[in-house]
């Protein structure tokens, strides 16, 4: 089976490959790496985590899509709450600077696989420059 944006994270493929998240998980605590590969626990969607999310979906273009699906973003009152507001000055801020968005300019979201000592591995990239770079977004507070 092709990895794809919609079948990366699927139980199938956290079975199949490790990913860095995933190897993270599993040197913390194997058991809640597994607990989670299993669908038997969740790790809660934090705001931190929301806000580099909603970035990360504006420069990849799927800032529409991102919305409809965390409606948690939102006041009752339909407007983006302070920190998904606090997110889009810092999406103005690095569409301001010319060397970030020549950064952010590569193939978006590639997915590729490989192996390390023999181990399925999978990747994300937020951005990749074939042949020069891999570029991933980090926003932080």
């Amino acid at each position: 089976m092709e990895l794809t944006r919609e079948n990366y994270f699927s139980r199938e493929n956290q079975m199949k490959y490790m990913g860095s998240s995933q190897f993270k998980a599993f040197m913390k605590c194997p058991a809640a790496a597994l607990a989670e590969i299993n669908g038997e626990y969740a790790t809660e969607k934090t705001t931190a985590l929301l806000v580099g999310s909603y970035v990360d979906a504006h420069f990849e273009g799927t800032l529409d899509l991102f919305r409809a699906q965390n409606p948690e973003i939102f006041t009752k009152g339909g407007d983006l709450k302070s920190e998904y507001r606090r997110a889009e000055e810092i999406i103005a801020r690095i569409e301001r600077d010319p060397m970030m968005m020549k950064y952010l300019s590569g193939q978006k979201q590639v997915i590729m696989t490989g192996q390390i000592e023999g181990i399925p591995f999978k990747i994300k990239m937020d951005v990749y420059h074939p042949g020069a770079a891999i570029v991933d977004l980090k926003i932080v507070r």
